[in-house]
C-alpha cells in the first residue's frame, strides 16, 4: 500500500512540474519588451503639443486669453498596436497636469501632460537703443531719450511674446511728440498701450546766478492735480501764502524746460510714497539739484522728500531710518516736536518763531497734530548716538552728528530727551554746498489730517496753524539767506 501511495505522489509531482514548466515557457514567450509605446502626436483644438520623450512630458500651448482648461478634448496618436488612457477624444481637466499611460502588451510608458496659456506681452520696447519702461498694470510704455532728440520720426524696435502681434508694427516710424497708441493682440486678448517719450534734461551751461523767486515742486502737470492729499493741501497753502510763488513739475525739470537757478528757495513736500520719483532720481536731475545747492540754492524738503539730500550728495553718512508708509491709523494722542536736547535749546531758531512751547522738566515741545487719524509718514534718522560710538545720553553724540554732517539738530519726536533720533535739521553751508537746507521728516507734519475714524471724524487738526507757522518761517528764513 505504501508503494502505491508513493507512486501517486511522484506522479502528481511530475505532472505539476511539467505544468509549471509549460507555464513558465508560455510566460517567457508572451513577455515582449520590444513594443513601442510612444505618443506620436497630441493636439487640442488643432494646437499641436510639444512632446519631450526624454522627460516623458507634453505641453500644449493654448491661445492667450484661454480661461477654461477643465474641459478639453485631446486628439492623440500613438505607436502602432498601442493604446492610451485616457483615450483619444476623451474629455479631461487640464487645469492641472494629467497623467497619460500608453501600453502595448507588457510594456507601458507614462506621460505628464500640461496645458499652458500663452502670455500676451510686450517683452521689450526700445528706441535708438534705449529701453522703455513697460507698466503692464497701467498699460503704458515710457522711453527716456536724450535732450534734443527729434520726436517726429522715431522707429521703435519691439519684441513680443509668442503668437502676439502689435500695431503699429515693430520698425514702423512714428511721431512721438504726443503719446502713441499700440494695440497688442494675441489669441482672444487685445490690449492697448499708450507709449510716450520723455526727454532727459540736458546739463544747463547757462544756469546763471541764483534768483530771488520761490517754487513748490511736485509730480503733476499743475498745482491743482497733485496725486496725494497732503501734497495738495501743502501746495494750496503755499500759493495762498505766496501768490507770486511758482509751481514746477518734475516733468518740466526732466525735459529741461525749467531753470531751477531762478529760485532762491525750492520746497518739495512728498508724502505719496517712500520710493523716490523716477524723474527726481534721474542722474541728470540729481546732478542739477546738487549743483544748485552747491551754488547757493536753498532746499526745504519735508516728508519723504528728505531722502533727496542723500540723492544729491549733501548727506553722505547713512543711518538707520524710521520710514512710514501706508494709510495710517486712529490715535487719541497729541503729537509734538521737541526743540531741545540735553544742553542744547533751539527755541530761538528762526523756524520756530511765533510758536507756543510746552515745558516739562526743562524740555520744550510744541504740538503739530491732535487726536484723530494719523498717517505717521516719518522719514527720520535713528540710532545716532550708537552710530557715532556713544551712549544715547552722551553729549559726544551731538557733536559727532552735527560736525560730521554740518547740520544744526533742531528737532526730535516730542518726548525724546537724548541723542537717539533726529527729525528736524538745518543743513548749514559748507565749502562744497553753499546753499542751506531744512529737513522736516517728522511724521506728524501732516498737511491734511484725514476725516476717518470716530475720534475726529471731521479731520480738523486743531494744531494746523503750528505746521503752517513752521513752513512759513522756514521759507522766509531760507529766502533771506
Amino acid at each position: 500500500m505504501k508503494k502505491k501511495i508513493s507512486f501517486l505522489y511522484m506522479l502528481t509531482a511530475i505532472i505539476l512540474s511539467g505544468a509549471l514548466l509549460v507555464s513558465c515557457e508560455k510566460d517567457r514567450y508572451e513577455l515582449d519588451m520590444d513594443k513601442s509605446v510612444d505618443i506620436t502626436q497630441f493636439t487640442i483644438n488643432g494646437r499641436v503639443g510639444v512632446i519631450d520623450n526624454e522627460t516623458n512630458t507634453i505641453t500644449v500651448f493654448m491661445p492667450a486669453g484661454t480661461t477654461a482648461l477643465d474641459a478639453l478634448t485631446p486628439e492623440i496618436s500613438v505607436s502602432t498596436g498601442a493604446i492610451v488612457k485616457p483615450a483619444s477624444g476623451e474629455m479631461v481637466d487640464l487645469s492641472t497636469p494629467v497623467e497619460y499611460i500608453v501600453s502595448a502588451g507588457n510594456v507601458y510608458k507614462k506621460y505628464q501632460v500640461t496645458a499652458s496659456v500663452r502670455a500676451a506681452e510686450i517683452l521689450s520696447f526700445s528706441i535708438n537703443g534705449v529701453e522703455g519702461t513697460i507698466d503692464y498694470e497701467n498699460k503704458t510704455v515710457v522711453v527716456p531719450l536724450p535732450y534734443g532728440t527729434d520726436l517726429t520720426q522715431l522707429t521703435p524696435e519691439i519684441t513680443l511674446s509668442e503668437e502676439s502681434v502689435i500695431s503699429p508694427s515693430s520698425g514702423t516710424p512714428q511721431n512721438f511728440t504726443s503719446p502713441v497708441s499700440y494695440t497688442l493682440t494675441s489669441g482672444s486678448v487685445e490690449l492697448v498701450f499708450q507709449v510716450s517719450v520723455t526727454i532727459a534734461v540736458t546739463p544747463d551751461t547757462s544756469k546763471g546766478p541764483i534768483g530771488n523767486k520761490i517754487a513748490f515742486v511736485g509730480d503733476a502737470n499743475d498745482r491743482f492735480s497733485l496725486p496725494d492729499d497732503d501734497e495738495q493741501a501743502a501746495a494750496d497753502w503755499f500759493f495762498a501764502e505766496y501768490p507770486d510763488g511758482e509751481f514746477v513739475s518734475w516733468t518740466q525739470i526732466i525735459a529741461g524746460l525749467v531753470n531751477i537757478y531762478h529760485y532762491k528757495v525750492i520746497w518739495w513736500h512728498y508724502d505719496l510714497s517712500s520710493d523716490l520719483l523716477a524723474h527726481a532720481a534721474h542722474p541728470e536731475v540729481t546732478g542739477i539739484f546738487s549743483d544748485y545747492m552747491k551754488d547757493g540754492g536753498n532746499l526745504f524738503l519735508s516728508g519723504h522728500a528728505c531722502q533727496y539730500f542723500w540723492s544729491i550728495g549733501r548727506f553722505t553718512r547713512t543711518y538707520p531710518m524710521a520710514i512710514g508708509n501706508g494709510g495710517g491709523f486712529e490715535n487719541g494722542d497729541t503729537w509734538s516736536i521737541g526743540v531741545n536736547l540735553p544742553g542744547v535749546d533751539h527755541r530761538e531758531h528762526p523756524i520756530y518763531q511765533g510758536l507756543t512751547f510746552v515745558e516739562e522738566d526743562g524740555f520744550f515741545t510744541f504740538p503739530i497734530i491732535g487726536p484723530g487719524w494719523k498717517e505717521d509718514h516719518n522719514h527720520t534718522i535713528l540710532e545716532i548716538a550708537n552710530a557715532h560710538g556713544y551712549a544715547n545720553n552722551h553729549p559726544g553724540a551731538y557733536v559727532g552728528f552735527t560736525e560730521t554732517n554740518s547740520v544744526e539738530w533742531l528737532g526730535v519726536w516730542g518726548g525724546i530727551r537724548d541723542y537717539y533720533m533726529a527729525g528736524v535739521l538745518e543743513l548749514l553751508p559748507t565749502d562744497s554746498f553753499r546753499g542751506r537746507g531744512v529737513y522736516m521728516g517728522i511724521g506728524g507734519f501732516e498737511w491734511n489730517q484725514n476725516a476717518q475714524g470716530t475720534i475726529n471724524p471731521t479731520g480738523e487738526n486743531i494744531y494746523q496753524n503750528n505746521i503752517q507757522t513752521v513752513a512759513r518761517n522756514t521759507i522766509n528764513y531760507l529766502s533771506g539767506n
